[in-house]
């Protein structure tokens, strides 16, 4: 097989520019069959760029990437022969077809027209087999599937096609903290098959743990690489942000006010039964495995999802169930879990998303003042350091980071009085996370009862002053920050028996 040989591929000089633009400058480095190649950087450093440069979609400007000595194709088609496949953030499975549709999609065997149906069953397996699903039936709908196990039939698919180097772009920014356990060996364990890895990532720890060199991008340029044994997290943060980061999390202890939110006995889909609440000043998180409830109880105080029963009361006054106006004009904001679906308009204008749902500042008499729209998005840009070229830019443009700033910004500005931030830091990178947080924490500051959740439950535990443990859609303890105990919030989250905290009634 392909994937046995000692594949090489070699970027020289690469430099690409859009107009006066510069994204890339005269990056180079290697990726070798056999070794796992971490890259890193700021969000908006130039990293997808530079996979979509590899994977033949972008054209450099200048410089030269080859594969085994030779050039590398000209288009995505022609990458993917010569032995390069690319595994993006986002799926790109399609939901209603069978695992075994999606594992083969496009690289079907047949004869003379007729699909040869054991030898696609053979090859499928094979696939599966090495990325640790062969024990997974192959009529299953593929929505019916984990996300991680979908993401791994999607590395099958690459592998099936003889991929001799993986592109894996933010594998686990989705993924529970025991499939990342699972994600982490598939790639240690095609490493030893001779598989090429570029692994990219903002979990600074998965690196460590599994690459053997990183490769460091700031503002399109490589500034540092070397093996990852020369490297600790600090050093590799300067390198990324030119500064050192204390902390990613800037706790700071905050005056407790009145209770602004009170939850009791919500129930919607996904939760049933759930009592809880926030201050003023206070940020309150959640915490709970994949499908405990986090999103969905967030959802429902929002307003996003119709709640089935209960009550939710904002400074004393009780909201009407079934009403998202209402839960807005209370002053209940929400940042949802999927920015790209629900939290932005990826064509629309950063000016446009800034300001959807509240235009008072940007018109006068129902019509809207291009000049007063474009200042204040120069103005909110500076100040939450959104990098862009100009306020008309579409926000899907951005990278995923700076879109963040964006929805955290629109939040921000309208002063809430609830702020729900569900996943604010996915896909984001280390430097980007503290502006968040920084931006979090001062919501708490002016006053706002701000409620986090988030897929990792150390990033929780390092901002919350108390959390709720969630499982199975029902609270079932309430625990103050003096007793968070890492391993404990862990075994209640699993569905263990309270050994510390409060639990729920």
């Amino acid at each position: 097989m392909k994937s046995a040989d000692i594949v090489r591929v070699t970027l020289e000089g690469v430099s690409k520019t859009y107009g006066s633009n510069t994204v890339l400058k005269d990056v180079g480095f290697t990726l070798e069959g056999g070794t796992v190649t971490g890259l890193v950087g700021e969000n908006g450093a130039g990293k997808s760029t530079l996979i979509r440069t590899l994977s033949g979609a972008v054209e450099p400007t200048a410089g030269r990437v080859s594969i085994d000595g030779e050039p590398l194709p000209r288009s995505t088609g022609a990458v993917i022969e010569a032995g390069i496949s690319v595994i993006y953030q986002e799926l790109t499975d399609i939901p209603d077809m069978s695992l075994l549709e999606n594992v083969l999609l496009g690289n079907l065997t047949s004869r003379v027209g007729v699909k040869r149906r054991s030898e696609n069953l053979r090859r499928a397996r094979a696939g599966l087999a090495r990325v640790g699903l062969d024990g997974l039936d192959l009529d299953t709908p593929i929505r019916n599937l984990t996300i991680a196990q979908r993401q791994l039939a999607e590395i099958a698919r690459c592998l099936i096609r003889d991929a001799r180097v993986l592109i894996l772009d933010e594998p686990t920014s989705s993924l529970p903290e025991h499939d990342v356990e699972t994600l982490l060996r598939v790639v240690t364990d095609l490493r030893a098959q001779g598989i090429a890895v570029l692994y990219v990532t903002h979990h600074l720890d998965e690196l460590f743990r599994i690459s053997d060199r990183l490769v460091v991008l700031r503002d399109g340029e490589k500034v540092a690489e070397g093996p990852t044994s020369e490297w600790d997290e600090r050093r590799l943060v300067r390198a990324m942000l030119a500064k050192d980061l204390e902390q990613a999390y800037p706790w700071r202890e905050r005056e407790v006010g009145d209770r602004v939110l009170q939850v009791e006995d919500l129930t919607a889909p996904g939760i049933r039964g759930v009592s809880l609440n926030a201050h003023a000043g206070e940020v309150v998180g959640l915490v709970g495995l994949a499908g405990a409830g986090r999103t969905e109880t967030m959802r429902a105080i929002a307003g996003a999802t119709p709640a089935e029963g209960g009550t939710i009361t904002i400074d004393g006054s009780a909201l009407r169930r079934r009403a998202l106006r209402n839960a807005l004009r209370a002053g209940v904001m929400y940042a949802p879990e999927d920015r790209k679906r629900d939290g932005l308009v990826l064509d629309g204008s950063i000016e446009s998303n800034l300001v959807y749902g509240d235009y008072r500042t940007v018109s006068r008499w129902g019509i809207l003042m291009p000049r007063a729209l474009a200042r204040k998005a120069r103005d909110v840009a500076t100040r939450y350091d959104v990098r862009m070229h100009s306020p008309g830019q579409a926000v899907g443009e951005l990278s995923g980071g700076n879109q963040q700033k964006i929805v955290v910004a629109r939040i921000s500005e309208r002063a809430p009085r609830v702020a729900l931030f569900d996943d604010p830091t996915r896909g984001v990178d280390v430097g980007a996370k503290a502006g968040i947080y920084d931006e979090i924490f001062a919501l708490a500051e002016a006053g706002a009862a701000v409620m986090v959740c988030s897929s990792d439950t150390d990033e929780v535990l390092a901002v919350a002053d108390r959390v709720y443990v969630l499982v199975a859609g029902s609270v079932v303890a309430e625990i103050p920050r003096e007793r968070f105990e890492r391993e404990d919030i862990l075994h209640l989250s699993a569905g263990g028996n309270a050994r510390n905290g409060t639990p729920a009634p």
